[in-house]
Formats: structure tokens, sequence, C-alpha cells
């Protein structure tokens, strides 16, 4: 193999896939970079988890395919002057030259690299990218990070004739509903992938999923990852019927007051009036922070208590002015919601 590629265009692929490489174990195919040099340059990273494919344009002197160090790779490309580079196989060594600078790297057997999925035998997931991408940044704050429970380290995706993407960290559940549809089936993505896929998300993207994969696609990308086996709680059954209060109020103004608490405390107790809602810190009897804005609610007096983080997440992914917040009593859940997107929050025994 022998190929020729501007420093800037190869460096940006490198970045984007270096982070689908394994990084613990050297000795390991899945710590390289699969390069394959035919009509145009594909460059490959996976570590059998969740992979990441990328075609571009290159010179390519000689057809062939090789493999090289992520890590080495990203430090000698990173080093390099912004022109051209020369990358080449000869034997069983890998030599990349830009005029004066000489590296020579080993390779490992090209064949011992994983095969990606097909998206040819998953099933078409039918959904606007712009929605994708807004119902992954929405639920993606909830997703919980070590929890022994591991089907909770990912996201549901209960795809039907609609679909609802879902997370929760056993404290909040967000939902997202949606119009998009496929085959009838409920998929967890593990947090990490969805970050990914925020990344690298495209407007004209494929999406096809099986009861094992993931994968988005277009023309010179493509994105895998293996879903979690598990069994997500019954989510449904956690949202309340109907509420006894449902107040409008302003987006800014609300999350304003709310960060002043918190720079004192997380833990925030809230006070809503007929003409008026007072925010106060509660965990520490030497250190208080006290805040309200005026307006205008049909509730006499309503006391509760919440970490303001869960509500400060909801409040920074929506857009709209204003959100609804829908209550029952102050020791039982209550609701954020802004259009189709939901988060049912615990409250904190006061």
């Amino acid at each position: 193999m022998h190929i020729k590629i501007q420093k800037p265009v190869f460096e940006s692929i490198v970045n984007q896939i270096v982070p689908f490489t394994e990084k613990k174990d050297n000795t390991q195919i899945t710590s390289h970079v699969l390069i394959i040099a035919n009509e145009n340059l594909i460059l490959k990273a996976t570590d059998k988890e969740i992979g990441l494919k990328i075609k571009t344009d290159a010179e390519i002197l000689k057809k062939g395919k090789i493999t090289i160090n992520a890590k080495k790779l990203s430090d000698i490309i990173k080093a390099l002057q912004n022109k051209e580079i020369e990358i080449k196989k000869e034997k069983d060594t890998i030599i990349i030259t830009q005029e004066n600078s000489i590296y020579k790297l080993s390779t490992f057997n090209t064949e011992e690299f994983p095969d990606f999925p097909n998206p040819n035998d998953l099933n078409k997931f039918n959904i606007n990218q712009d929605i994708f991408s807004d119902a992954i940044k929405k639920i993606f704050p909830v997703i919980d990070t070590n929890n022994p429970k591991y089907e909770l380290n990912g996201a549901l995706l209960n795809i039907k004739e609609k679909t609802d993407f879902v997370a929760t960290d056993t404290r909040r559940l967000a939902l997202y509903k949606t119009k998009a549809t496929g085959k009838e089936i409920k998929i967890i993505v593990p947090k990490r992938s969805i970050s990914e896929i925020k990344r690298i998300l495209q407007n004209d993207m494929e999406i096809f999923y099986d009861e094992v994969y993931l994968i988005l696609k277009n023309k010179n990308t493509l994105f895998f990852t293996k879903l979690i086996n598990g069994k997500y709680p019954a989510y449904e059954k956690i949202i309340p019927n109907k509420f006894k209060y449902s107040l409008n109020l302003p987006k800014n103004e609300f999350l304003s007051h709310l960060k002043q608490i918190s720079i004192i405390s997380n833990e925030v107790k809230i006070t809503i009036q007929k003409d008026e809602i007072i925010f106060e810190s509660f965990t520490d009897e030497n250190i208080k922070a006290k805040t309200s804005f005026k307006t205008k609610t049909e509730i006499e007096n309503f006391v509760f208590a919440v970490n303001s983080k869960y509500i400060t997440d909801f409040l920074n992914v929506i857009s709209s002015e204003t959100f609804n917040l829908n209550l029952n009593e102050p020791n039982i859940p209550f609701e954020l919601k802004d259009e189709n997107f939901i988060t049912i929050v615990m409250p904190l025994n006061i």
C-alpha cells in the first residue's frame, strides 16, 4: 500500500476515529486503525463494542491495507506540518514520511481486524435526523453511569408505531415522544455510544437496528454500536396519569433563581404561592441562600424540595421560553414538560 494525503484532512479523520480503539492493551489488533486503499481511502476503528468507518479521497499510488497503532499514529500526525503526508508499506513495516521526517512502525495482520456489521441485514429506523438529534440530546443527562443494573447505563428506544426515547437514573425519568417508526422492538443504547452519536451525527445519515446492533451511515461514514442486553424498567407505570396543579413558568427566570441557590446548595426548597415562587437552600443551617420572583398561580402554599441539577438539566436542553411544572403532592414525583419531552422527578424529603 502506498498513499499521499494532506495532513489536515488525515488528522481530522484520525481524531474522529481514535476514540473507537482499544486503549488499555496495545497487543490487541483493536488498538490499531485499519487503513484500506482502494478507489478511496478508508479508515476503520473498533474495540468490538463500538466502531467507526470513514471514507475520504487521497492519492492512491498502490492499493492495499495496513494497520497502525492508533495512539502512535495520532501522535505522529499531530507533530507533522500542515503539508502532504506519505504512507507506505514495505514488507512488514509502515513508513510515514513528510519531507525530512520519517517514522517506521510495525503492523498487525489485517485479516485479524474485526468485521463490521452490515446495515443491509438490519431494520431501518424511519426518523428525521433533527428529531433524532434533539431526542438524544434531551434524554442524555438522565442516563445513569456505573449503575449495577447495567441496562440503566443506556437509553431505551421503544420503537413501535411511534417511538419513545427513555432514560432514567432512578431519581428521575426522561421521556421524549416521536412519530418515528420501525419494526417493533425495544433496544437499549449504551451511554458512551449516545455520546459518540451526538458527536458524529450528520443530517444525511440513515439509521438501522436489530436486537444486537444500532448503525448510522451515509456515503462516507458508518458508525455501529452493540446494544445492551437487558430488560428496561416499565417506565410507563412511573408517569402520573393526572396532576392537581399545572403551572406555565418562564424558563430563564426560573433557571436564574435556581442557579443562585445552587451556589450554596444543590438541594433547594421551592415554595409556590399565589403571587410568588421562593427558592431557599436548606442543607446547612449555617449557610443560607434565598431568592424569589413574582408570578401568578392558583396555589395557596405548596412546598417541595429537589436536587436543583434535575431541573437545571431539563431547562438547559429545552428551547422554549416557558415550561410546564405539573404537581400533585409535595412528597410524590412531579413533572417538567416541554411539548413532547417530559422529565419526572422524585422530590427530596423535607
